[in-house]
């Protein structure tokens, strides 16, 4: 609840405004006195999500300069709704107000029926009810992202029509966006109903009947790019390994300007780790005695949190000492424990953007970028965007290095059915490959060392039973 003072039960002292939640929604109550027909309950289009009450602090203040320099009386001892309005446009709130009739605000002890939340009210406490079953990432992107921006500029283009709102919905969006935001939309009322807040499901079936595999012409933003691993191992969408090495040779030239991409463009070549995975890398995940990375959470550029890895596991990556991938992290200058590996010259974890757009190049910054760089100089075929470092990491052990495939896998856990399955049993296994070198030249240096071994213990066995004879 807001509003300037209270008395010890909690209630407005005479002659303040509140505003407050009331019924589902956060409405300005004016006092009794203020009005012979009863007290004013009215809508203010704030939306009950966190951060609520400064707005309403904000408006509650304006209301009563207002209501005490008589700016809210329509000069007949009526409430000014027209005033009210006003008001509410001014702090950019707009709220469903009955023009008609001073009683559709008006409360005493006898209530008239309550007008129903707006569409947006509903949404916002559908969102509030369903925050805590919801991944972080999931409500902000979507729910209070995608759909909310969705609904408002239908809300702008169509009103509150459901039905004309799905048309328009489907024209401007995706099916499978339009038949989530509807289904939603149905379920939010649903709730709503049933906490008496709303008489109607205006979507109710709206979300039937929407073929979501509906091809349609849409513009592709090219700049866009899609971490996918549906095709890891399509080797046409993989650098060769040679490509690889003149990719890192033109980032590690300082005359480029980007050298300061290297150590993690490097490390995404030798790993294979997803992008967010190798920025939301932390000191503390290196085990040096173990010679080992542990891959345990995912960096989001966006909303700028950290969370856990696609599948929720934890990847252990082999690091065999003094190896290419070991050198690299060593030469890299020590943080503290959770302190990011790779950062941007700000000393901030590198942003993606930024990445992507000095890989495939930038006109308003007059960046070239590194591909198309390399493409001019005959050094790179094709383009492909940054997270294909991963592809090419994958191809590379699997069609180059001979690597069994379901080592792979649990190094970079790019089949989610596959690694659930059998991640446990060889992920110790593999931990012991060194993936710098060739499958059969570590099989063959496997069978060498058995060998030794064997012929260590026969010479053993010799020595104790002369020691016996003896």
């Amino acid at each position: 609840m807001t509003n300037s003072s209270k008395t010890p039960t909690g209630k407005s002292k005479k002659g303040q405004v509140a505003v407050r939640v009331d019924s589902g929604s956060i409405k300005a109550c004016f006092p009794r006195s203020y009005c012979n027909k009863g007290q004013i309950k009215i809508a203010t289009g704030i939306s009950l999500v966190d951060g609520w009450e400064s707005k309403a602090n904000q408006l509650q203040r304006r209301l009563q300069i207002e209501l005490e320099d008589g700016k809210l009386d329509d000069g007949q001892g009526n409430f000014d709704l027209g005033r009210y309005q006003e008001i509410l446009k001014e702090y950019g709130l707009k709220a469903s107000l009955r023009k008609t009739s001073l009683s559709a605000v008006v409360s005493d002890d006898q209530l008239p029926p309550k007008p129903d939340l707006s569409l947006v009210e509903v949404w916002d406490m559908y969102c509030s009810f369903r925050r805590e079953s919801l991944s972080e990432t999931v409500y902000q992107l979507k729910f209070r992202g995608e759909y909310l921006r969705a609904i408002k500029k239908s809300l702008d283009e169509i009103g509150e029509h459901p039905l004309e709102m799905r048309n328009w919905l489907l024209k401007n969006y995706s099916h499978p966006t339009v038949k989530r935001i509807l289904s939603c939309l149905s379920e939010a009322y649903r709730l709503a109903i049933k906490q008496k807040m709303v008489s109607q499901n205006l979507f109710d079936g709206m979300a039937e009947d929407i073929n979501t595999k509906t091809k349609r012409n849409r513009i592709i933003d090219q700049s866009k790019e899609i971490e996918s691993d549906d095709d890891v191992l399509d080797k046409s969408k993989a650098y060769t390994w040679d490509e690889a090495q003149e990719i890192l040779k033109y980032i590690q030239d300082d005359s480029n300007r980007v050298k300061h991409y290297y150590y993690l463009i490097k490390f995404k070549f030798l790993t294979g780790c997803r992008t967010g995975e190798a920025i939301a890398l932390w000191w503390t995940d290196i085990e040096w005695e173990r010679e080992r990375i542990l891959l345990r959470r995912n960096y989001n550029n966006r909303l700028k949190i950290y969370k856990s890895t696609k599948n929720d596991t934890i990847r252990m990556f082999p690091m065999p000492k003094d190896g290419e991938l070991w050198n690299l992290l060593k030469s890299i200058p020590q943080g503290e424990p959770n302190e990011n590996l790779f950062k941007n010259k700000a000393g901030k974890p590198v942003n993606v953007d930024s990445l992507q757009r000095v890989w495939h190049g930038y006109e308003v910054s007059r960046n070239k970028g590194i591909i198309p760089e390399l493409i001019k100089q005959g050094k790179v075929k094709k383009y492909l965007p940054c997270y294909n470092t991963r592809h090419t990491f994958i191809t590379h052990q699997i069609f180059d290095l001979g690597r069994d495939a379901a080592i792979v896998n649990t190094w970079c856990e790019h089949s989610e059915e596959m690694s659930k399955k059998h991640y446990r049993d060889i992920a110790k296994y593999a931990t012991q490959i060194n993936p710098e070198i060739p499958a059969n030249q570590q099989a063959q240096q496997q069978t060498e060392l058995d060998l030794l071994k064997e012929e260590f213990r026969k010479q053993q066995e010799l020595i104790e039973q002369l020691l016996k004879d003896k």
